[in-house]
């Protein structure tokens, strides 16, 4: 099955771009959130991709890596032990490498294990298709895959979006005698917040590109 789309070179490439762009949005989506940017300013282009899928990757990478090395062997010794062990291994993973993006707490180590656990059964659902199954059964069961793979999808990179925004690693901008931390550019507008007694403040200071127009950078 997988030989068959992989043949369709149209079809992949579409769905592929259409993933990363999904991704991109979604780690926007979280990391606007998370400093309170409104979202109706998000805006997609070849520069937020080509900045966004170099933290994605990190993420990606060694989870797809790894966990389809774990299936492989699994299937490849064709031991029923290792291969029931090989959706619990891939929970593991996901969860390890998802808690390494968030805050080390109590209540960020449930959450992983929580969309870990999403991950075990959405690795081990196949094993629910039967080749007698009614039509309906099977569609039921397709739908609730699909379902859990796009609530997966979507958490999963909201999530890193905002862990990447509270790690609050800026760019400081002098205006006068004003600081300012660059938070998001989209466009032409320029999303800041004003340093006071060396913190951020909580309002969000608006600019449009133009206008920025003479600032320094001071560094981070």
């Amino acid at each position: 099955m997988i030989e068959k789309f992989l043949k369709r070179e149209g079809l992949v490439i579409a769905i592929g771009t259409m993933m990363i762009y999904a991704a991109v949005y979604f780690f926007e989506r979280g990391y606007c959130s998370a400093l309170n940017i409104p979202l109706d300013y998000i805006e997609i282009s070849i520069p937020t991709i080509a900045s966004d899928l170099s933290h994605l990757y990190l993420f990606i990478v060694p989870v797809a890596v790894i966990s389809m090395a774990i299936m492989a062997k699994a299937e490849e010794k064709k031991n029923k032990g290792l291969y029931t062990l090989a959706p619990l291994s891939c929970w593991l993973v996901y969860s390890v490498v998802l808690f390494f993006y968030g805050d080390k707490t109590l209540e960020s180590a449930v959450i992983c294990l929580f969309f870990g656990g999403l991950v075990f059964w959405v690795v081990r659902f196949r094993d629910d298709f039967k080749e007698g199954d009614s039509p309906l059964r099977a569609q039921t069961a397709t739908v609730i895959l699909i379902s859990m793979a796009m609530f997966l999808f979507s958490f999963t990179f909201t999530i890193i979006g905002r862990s990447h925004a509270e790690a609050g690693n800026f760019e400081v901008y002098k205006n006068n005698d004003n600081k300012y931390a660059l938070l998001k550019v989209y466009g032409e507008n320029v999303f800041m917040q004003e340093i006071k007694g060396g913190k951020r403040v909580s309002e969000i200071t608006y600019f449009n590109a133009q206008n920025m127009t003479g600032m320094i950078i001071t560094g981070k």
